[in-house]
């Protein structure tokens, strides 16, 4: 019940279910107040901050008053490259181990596609730095749509691969992992 509940909110709950005197008591909190249950949890809890901070660049992209478009910017892209850093610096080496090394491998494939997102964020920047607002406009709009893919094909295909691949390593080196992913490149 809890999960079709869950489902229906978008993922947005966490709880636990213990045992009662009387049947089952269950501690519903949101997702976002409970720390992430595992490495996967955090990237996708990334992914829908992801998601919260480009809507918010593009309310203020598409806006009257443009002045709050730097500070959204600085912490969507800074969010984003961080999270681009760990997955192809510490998930795609220990991943790409059991693909074929060729271009269509998952692995590859999302390599690609984050090349494409940190040209696309290199172009946003150029744009603000020029002032060029229909510019920035539409290419905050390319990169919604990419990221919005992205993150598609992350979480429906390469997650369960990750899942995989982490489920052989020690509890202490998933634990070192999840630090490393929640602490940022100097971690």
């Amino acid at each position: 019940m809890m999960q079709s509940l869950n489902l229906q909110l978008r993922g947005n709950l966490a709880w636990t279910i213990a045992v009662a005197e009387c049947g089952w008591q269950v501690e519903v909190q949101h997702r976002a107040e409970t720390p992430a249950q595992d490495l996967l949890d955090l990237l996708a809890r990334e992914h829908k901050r992801l998601d919260q901070l480009m809507a918010r660049l593009l309310q203020r992209v598409n806006g009257p008053d443009r002045v709050e478009l730097a500070p959204v910017y600085t912490e969507f892209a800074a969010l984003l490259r961080r999270h681009i850093s760990f997955e192809n610096k510490e998930l795609a080496p220990l991943c790409a181990a059991g693909e074929p090394r060729t271009p269509d491998a998952p692995t590859a494939i999302m390599l690609r596609e984050h090349e494409e997102i940190l040209r696309q964020l290199s172009v946003i920047e150029e744009s603000i730095a020029a002032d060029d607002r229909g510019e920035v406009s539409a290419f905050v709009a390319i990169l919604s749509g990419t990221l919005a893919k992205h993150e598609h094909r992350e979480e429906n295909g390469l997650f369960p691969r990750w899942r995989q691949a982490l489920s052989v390593l020690s509890p202490q080196a998933r634990a070192d992992l999840l630090v490393r992913a929640a602490s940022g490149p100097e971690g």
